[in-house]
This record gives C-alpha cells, structure tokens and sequence, in this order.
C-alpha cells in the first residue's frame, strides 16, 4: 500500500474546508454488489435492456419478475448487502466534519446503511420502489413482499410502482445534478473512489472541482470562477482521471485504502 500517498490524502482532509467524495461501483463490489459493464457484471447475467424505461413502461410485470429474480439470486446481493470497511470510513469522517458530502453513482444503499447523511444519489436507489402516479415512496421490504403475490406492485392508489433508480432513458433527478454540481463547485478536496470516471454526467464532477473545461460546468447557475482544489483517485485502475485531472491515484481496494486513511485520521485528531 502506498503509505506517503495515504499521509497525502490524510494531510488533504485535515486541511480541507470543504471535502466531499464521489463514489462508483467499486466501493460496493467489496460488499459483493457486482458492478454492470466488467467481466461477470450484471449485464453478461441479465438483459440490460430490462432496464430501460421504454421497456419497463411497456411490460412492467416483465421487469419486476426479473428483479424477483435477481433478488433471490445468490449471485446478486443487492438487498442483503452490508457496508464494507470504506462505507464506514466515509460514515466517520462525515460524523467527524471532515467530509461534507458523499455523491454516488451507486443505487445499493450502503452509505447510509453504513451511517453517512449527507448523501446525493445520482441513478437513485434500487432499495426504494415509487408509484409512477402520485409518486409516493415505498420501502423494499413492503415492495417484495407485495410482489410476492401480485406482479407488478400497486401504489395504494393503484399505481404501478417503479424501482426508484434511473433507467437507461430517464433524466439524472435535476434536484441531484445541480446539488452535485454545485458541491463540486464549492469543494476544495474531492476523493473519487471506485469509478471508471467515464459515464456523463457524473464523469464531469472532478473536471468541475478542478475548475476544467466541461460540456456541464456553468450549468444551474453555478459561478465559472473556481479557486484551487485537489483531487485524489482511490481505484484499482487508473482512469482517464489519472495524470491528467486528479493530483495522484492511490492503487488499491477501496476498503483497505479508506479504512488505513480513517485509521490515519483517528491517530492524528485523538
């Protein structure tokens, strides 16, 4: 493990005013969440198409057996999954004021299920079904066990329910994207943990915190000025972050990373 790059980022956090994180698929593998696009993802077990909107609104009892599916697959963990080591480290160094803001691409719930508050989803949660008709929220235990005997789920209003996650063709919620791009506007430290850093608009974040040249910096009013701001990779590949957008990449698992920086910081503060 690259030790003087931890003592780097611990030093970054300390002195940071405004620090905030952005988190991908990697953080949660750990977890045993699979991610989507890599060998043995989700989409070499499941038809991506199932999660598309068009196809949802066409057939969504078709969907919602797949998620039924998925859900008592041992393959897919999604529901039963706990937080892992790098979960609970954000969790501590949110409840220790050091991180302002956790953003997301994930939709498993860990980082609240590890304690952290301040969250932004960006795709939504899985974890959560919404009634497409009056939008009121429903958890996922009520969602499965009222699938358990009608398919697809009914709002008590009689609307169907919907997994409350973007679909391929939804918009990222607008609520989440501006408040996403305001906190990188705002941050002085971003950490970008576990993400190929390549699916927009989420890829656009660090270029944002950086004060770079993005097809979605400027939107939602945020003020074009932007003062310094250090970005730090924690990933087990480099991305095209690495060298070019990010101050350095620490090469690792985001659990092990995280939990030696949490260890860092508990040393340093007690």
């Amino acid at each position: 493990m690259e030790s003087p790059l931890i003592d780097k980022t611990v030093e970054l956090l300390l002195a940071a005013k405004h620090a905030i994180v952005l988190t991908g698929a990697g953080i949660s593998t750990e977890s045993g969440v699979p991610d989507f696009r890599s060998p043995g993802g989700i989409w070499e077990r499941y038809d991506p198409t199932m999660f598309f909107i068009e196809r949802f609104l066409a057939d969504p009892e078709e969907v919602w057996r797949c998620m039924l599916d998925m859900n008592r697959s041992s393959e897919f963990s999604l529901w039963d999954a706990r937080p892992n080591m790098g979960h609970h480290a954000l969790a501590y160094l949110e409840e220790a004021g050091i991180v302002e803001t956790v953003i997301t691409q994930n939709v498993d719930n860990l980082h609240q299920k590890a304690g952290s508050r301040h969250v932004i989803e960006f795709h939504g949660n899985m974890l959560f079904a919404r009634c497409m008709k009056c939008r009121r929220k429903y958890g996922y235990e009520q969602v499965l066990s009222d699938i358990e005997t009608r398919i697809p789920p009914r709002c008590e209003c009689g609307g169907v329910l919907k997994p409350d996650a973007v679909f391929f063709g939804e918009a990222i919620p607008q609520e989440a994207m501006k408040h996403s791009f305001r906190e990188a506007e705002d941050c002085d430290l971003m950490l970008v943990i576990g993400t190929s850093a390549q699916v927009e608009p989420a890829a656009s974040l660090p270029l944002i915190a950086k004060g770079m040249n993005s097809i979605f910096r400027g939107l939602g009013g945020i003020p074009l000025p932007k003062g310094k701001c250090h970005v730090v990779e924690i990933n087990r590949e480099p991305t095209p972050l690495t060298g070019h957008v990010s101050d350095f990449l620490i090469q690792g698992s985001a659990g092990e990373v995280l939990s030696l920086i949490e260890e860092k910081v508990r040393r340093r503060r007690d």
